[in-house]
C-alpha cells in the first residue's frame, strides 16, 4: 500500500508541474521544459505529475509525482505518492480543451493551502475562458459573438461578411474555419459542422469578424505579472489565415504598437489581481483576440526571434513574487 511522504526535509524551493504524458508534448512550442530546466540550473527542486495521478484523499490533494533530474532529454524519477500541500509552488500546464475533466481537475486544487503558490491560480484557470476573456474589454476586440444558434451566427455573418468560427474551449488552431456569407445551403452546412464536436454534440463556438491583418500576422505577447516580457510575430502560410504554430505559421521579431502597450496597461490589474501570472496576449491589427491564461507557450519562439531567454525573466518574476508576497497568486480558498 502506497503511504503519503512529506517532503518539508530540504529548505530549498519546490516546483511541481502538472502535466500532460511526456510523449504527447511538442517539443518545438512547450515552454514548461523550458522553465523546469531554469529552475534546476538555479538548483530549484522540480516535480513532475501527470493529471490522471492526482487524486483527493480527505481532502487533501495528493498525486504519484517524478522527481525531475534532467530536461534535455527529460529524465524522470519512479513515481512516489506526495501530498501536494508539501510543495512551494504549483504550475498546473496541461494543454486545453478546457473540459470536464479540466475543470474537476481544478476543484481537486482548490485544496492546496494557501501557503502554496499557484502559477496561474487555478480559480482564474476555471473562471475565465482565453477566448471569452478579452470580452471584458469590448472596445479592444474585434465584434465578436459566442452562441451555439446557427441562426444568431448567420445573421452575424450576415452583418459582418466575413466571419472566423472557433470552438470555444480548443486551442493550436484546431475546429478554425472561415466563411462569409451566401445564400446557398453550404454556407448554412458549415456553420451546423462549426457548432458539432467530433462526438456529434452541439457546442459554442466564437464567431468573430474576420481580420485581414492576419495575413501581416498575429501577435504573440508573453505577459508575467501583467508585463510584457517577449513577443513574436507568426505568418500564416501562404494562401492561409491560420497564424499558428501549430499550422504552420512562421515566426519573426517584432515590436508593441502604441495601441498594444495602451491595451495591456489597461488589462494588467486585472490579471494581477485574479492571480494570472503568465498570459499569452493575442494581436492581431491591434486588437486583442485571446488571451491564453491555461498553458501559454511561444517562448522558444521569442527566444528564437529576439535572441533573448524569457524564461530566465519568467523564473526571476516567479522566485521574486514568492519571497516578497507569498500570496499573490492564490486567490482561491477552500472553506474551513
Amino acid at each position: 500500500m502506497n503511504t503519503i511522504t512529506n517532503m518539508n526535509i530540504s529548505t530549498d524551493e519546490k516546483f511541481l508541474f502538472i502535466m500532460d504524458p511526456p510523449e504527447t508534448l511538442n517539443m518545438e512550442t512547450e515552454t514548461s521544459l523550458l522553465l523546469m530546466e531554469e529552475l534546476l540550473n538555479r538548483e530549484k527542486i522540480v516535480y513532475w505529475l501527470q493529471a490522471e495521478n492526482l487524486s483527493l484523499a480527505s481532502g487533501q490533494p495528493v498525486g504519484m509525482v517524478c522527481k525531475v533530474s534532467a530536461v534535455n532529454p527529460l529524465v524522470l524519477a519512479q513515481p512516489v505518492l506526495q501530498n501536494l500541500n508539501t510543495f512551494d509552488a504549483v504550475l498546473l500546464r496541461t494543454d486545453p480543451p478546457v473540459d470536464t475533466k479540466f475543470l474537476q481537475l481544478t476543484l481537486l486544487l482548490d485544496h492546496l493551502d494557501t501557503n502554496v503558490m499557484q502559477f496561474n491560480s487555478v480559480q482564474a484557470l476555471r473562471d475565465f475562458n482565453e477566448k471569452m476573456l478579452p470580452l471584458r474589454w469590448p472596445e479592444f476586440t474585434p465584434p465578436t459573438l459566442i452562441s451555439m444558434s446557427a441562426h444568431q451566427i448567420a445573421n452575424f455573418v450576415v452583418e459582418h461578411r466575413h466571419v472566423v468560427l472557433k470552438p470555444l474551449n480548443d486551442c493550436s488552431g484546431r475546429g478554425i474555419s472561415k466563411i462569409e456569407w451566401s445564400e446557398n445551403e453550404k454556407f448554412h452546412d458549415a456553420i451546423r459542422q462549426a457548432l458539432t464536436d467530433a462526438h456529434g454534440r452541439l457546442r459554442f463556438v466564437v464567431a468573430q469578424r474576420y481580420l485581414p491583418g492576419v495575413q501581416r500576422g498575429d501577435k504573440r505577447v508573453f505577459l508575467v505579472n501583467g508585463k510584457p516580457v517577449g513577443m513574436v510575430n507568426r505568418l500564416p502560410e501562404e494562401g492561409s489565415y491560420l497564424a499558428n504554430i501549430h499550422q504552420g505559421a512562421t515566426c519573426e521579431a517584432t515590436r508593441l504598437s502604441a495601441r498594444e502597450r495602451r491595451i495591456i496597461k489597461t488589462i494588467a490589474p486585472f490579471l494581477v489581481e485574479q492571480g494570472i501570472f503568465l498570459a499569452g496576449a493575442d494581436f492581431i491589427d491591434g486588437y486583442l483576440t485571446e488571451l491564453n491564461i491555461t498553458s501559454p507557450s511561444a517562448v522558444r519562439q521569442i527566444n528564437a526571434v529576439s535572441g533573448g531567454q524569457v524564461q530566465v525573466q519568467i523564473v526571476d518574476a516567479m522566485l521574486a513574487s514568492m519571497h516578497v508576497n507569498p500570496r499573490c497568486c492564490q486567490v482561491n480558498k477552500v472553506a474551513a
